[in-house]
């Protein structure tokens, strides 16, 4: 266990970016009788934020001061021509980066936005570092923590997480942030800045082919005239890779075995014959054949 001192009820949170993760977080942590803040560029969801009694201002109100100890970067990062668009972020840590000059105690400043591996480092620090004439690790902290919260339930996930992720730019950064989580049920665990950015992007990336898998035999069960909610029902509690969570995540190869290599290429082939799409499926078994000649050409390359 790490010696991490608890969180008081007297550090002043910012909340930058009030949308469905940011929104979600500050009323997490005013019931946790925080201090929160929220900051935006659109006035008219300040003004809402207004109305339902929270603190809240928009960017340009605070002058360039910080009086803040956290601030957490909950702002969009949306895809455009399928490409990650971070303009929205640098600006945010351009301003942030602006008032914290204006500071001179220690901020720590932790991301929320899904980001791809190397942003936080590339990006929000060189940003920070340049707006502040400041250095992270020393002037200020940086995390980058992974948020897991559905939009349906976003509330309720983030007042009861199941996990907890710390991406730490340095030991100073990951004790405070985990302090301020100390108040939280849920496990903590604490990796680098790239392993928490990959992560997240692992996290959702499985639960889109979880989806896309399942609706392939949603597919192919309704044309078989099937009960095809019950069958997929019976899968989520018969299979392995549902109910083991360490199926598959372990570095043990491609699947091999007496089942799983005949049984994909059978039920392929039939798809094939009955004029049934399994993209999803003739995909894994390219994917499963490609790891082994990549592994039997180092093989063959020690010899």
């Amino acid at each position: 266990m790490r010696a991490v001192k608890k969180v008081t009820s007297q550090l002043k949170l910012s909340i930058i970016g009030s949308g469905v993760v940011g929104y979600a977080s500050g009323l997490g942590f005013i019931k946790r009788n925080l201090d929160v803040t929220f900051l935006d560029i659109d006035p008219k969801r300040v003004a809402f934020l207004r109305s339902k009694g929270y603190k809240a201002y928009v960017t340009s109100e605070l002058n360039g001061q910080n009086d803040f100890d956290i601030s957490f970067l909950s702002v969009s990062t949306p895809t455009v021509n399928g490409l990650i668009n971070l303009t929205n972020l640098k600006e945010a840590c351009k301003d942030l980066g602006k008032r914290l000059a204006n500071s001179d105690k220690y901020h720590l400043v932790v991301d929320r936005s899904t980001l791809l591996p190397g942003t936080t480092r590339n990006l929000i620090i060189k940003t920070l570092e340049e707006y502040s004439g400041k250095k992270a690790g020393k002037d200020f902290g940086v995390c980058m923590n992974p948020e897991y919260l559905r939009e349906a339930t976003a509330e309720s996930d983030f007042t009861k997480p199941w996990i907890i992720v710390i991406g730490e730019y340095d030991k100073k950064s990951g004790d405070t942030l985990e302090a301020l989580y100390s108040v939280f049920d849920a496990p903590i665990y604490r990796v680098t800045l790239e392993e928490a950015e990959i992560q997240k992007y692992i996290h959702n990336l499985f639960n889109a082919v979880k989806i896309a898998y399942f609706n392939e035999f949603r597919d192919i069960c309704n044309d078989l005239n099937l009960n095809t909610q019950n069958i997929l029902d019976l899968v989520a509690k018969s299979c392995e890779g549902m109910w083991n969570p360490a199926y598959g995540v372990r570095d043990f190869g491609p699947f091999k075995g007496s089942c799983l290599p005949k049984d994909t290429e059978a039920f392929l082939s039939y798809a094939k014959t009955k004029g049934y799409d399994a993209k999803v499926l003739e995909a894994t078994i390219k994917a499963n054949y490609t790891l082994i000649d990549r592994i039997n050409t180092k093989e063959n390359n020690k010899k």
